[in-house]
């Protein structure tokens, strides 16, 4: 069918409450990577699927598809991806994520760490790391090269998946947030990890991005949301968990107590901007902050280390955790992947 054709009967089926088909969908995503759709044509699609509301099923095939066309990456490395990618949208935070995916590094874990810039706060993990000293504009071959020697490298977003600059701008202009911007992103790890800390902003969303996950391909996988509203595992209140496993689904809520930290406040974790935050960051590396935010680094780095199968739960989490960043070796990662982040380039004008 062309594109003409299949944006017409899409938009019937979505202005009739319809499911689309996979055939549907991976149509409209290839159409847009392509030129073949319009941006007016980009709009009514994003618009009439938000109003329909997304089906488990129709989430599932927009992640198939965008995983697809996106630019490959292939790192060769013994056992499994881990990503610590989060929705956004939730309270806003210091870039727990972008810590946590240094110290599961540094923990002896393989990490294709998946992000953005900020849409919804002062500094996503892209600004974080830059902040850092961290080169994050690589080629797909140099982020094979450093996963594969230095066991992190930071998947940027928009160098990865082509459709998604082409959804941005009548996203923007139509002043809407779809699924595009905000569940669809840790679906869709250019590299395929398949074990993720997958925050999400709302509740309902839990279940519902189990659901998801358990329909890709996947190993081990934790979606979490503090009741709080926190897109992380919380250290301020409860956290609800659904985990994902061979295709079972297992959910339980867990409190900062039952895990032996202290409850914090919100504020105890409040963001600055990209250089505050890479401050903070180096501080609870270097053994300078010994406070909540280092204990929200530790109790989401246990939740990776959890799903890469460096531990059997939390608690023992927390506590490798705590050996990693106390024995310097987070400070040691940080350092080595900021170096070898430009040694790559230099090497290749050479």
């Amino acid at each position: 069918m062309e594109a003409k054709q299949l944006v017409r009967e899409v938009m019937r089926k979505l202005t009739s409450r319809e499911e689309l088909t996979e055939e549907e969908i991976r149509g409209i995503i290839e159409g847009i990577r392509d030129d073949k759709i319009s941006s007016v044509q980009i709009g009514g699609f994003l618009v009439a699927l938000l109003m329909k509301g997304q089906t488990v099923r129709e989430i599932a095939y927009i992640a198939k598809a965008m995983r697809d066309v996106a630019l490959p990456l292939n790192p060769d490395v013994p056992g499994e991806l881990v990503d610590t990618c989060g929705t956004g949208g939730g309270l806003p935070t210091f870039n727990i994520s972008t810590a946590t995916s240094i110290v599961a590094a540094a923990g002896g874990l393989y990490v294709a760490k998946h992000g953005s810039r900020s849409i919804s706060h002062l500094s996503g993990s892209a600004d974080a790391f830059e902040a850092l000293g961290v080169n994050i504009e690589l080629e797909p071959s140099e982020v094979e090269e450093l996963i594969e020697k230095i066991g992190i490298c930071f998947l940027f977003a928009s160098l990865f998946h082509p459709v998604m600059g082409k959804v941005w701008e009548p996203e923007r202009e139509l002043g809407i947030k779809t699924i595009f911007f905000t569940i669809i992103g840790p679906l869709i790890n250019p590299a395929r990890a398949k074990c993720h800390i997958n925050g999400v902003y709302k509740l309902e969303l839990v279940r519902k991005m189990a659901e998801v996950w358990s329909l890709l391909p996947h190993k081990h996988i934790l979606v979490v949301h503090g009741v709080d509203g926190l897109d992380e595992i919380s250290l301020i209140g409860e956290t609800h968990i659904a985990e994902v496993k061979d295709g079972k689904i297992n959910e339980y809520t867990v409190t900062p107590e039952e895990l032996g930290l202290e409850r914090c406040k919100i504020e105890d974790l409040a963001p600055g901007d990209p250089q505050y935050n890479a401050k903070v960051i180096r501080d609870i590396f270097e053994g300078k902050e010994k406070g909540p935010k280092r204990d929200a680094v530790l109790l989401n780095s246990a939740g990776a280390f959890l799903v890469g199968g460096k531990v059997s739960n939390l608690r023992e989490g927390i506590e490798y955790a705590k050996k990693v960043i106390d024995e310097g070796k987070a400070l040691e990662k940080l350092e080595q992947y900021i170096k070898a982040s430009h040694e790559i380039k230099k090497k290749k004008k050479l």
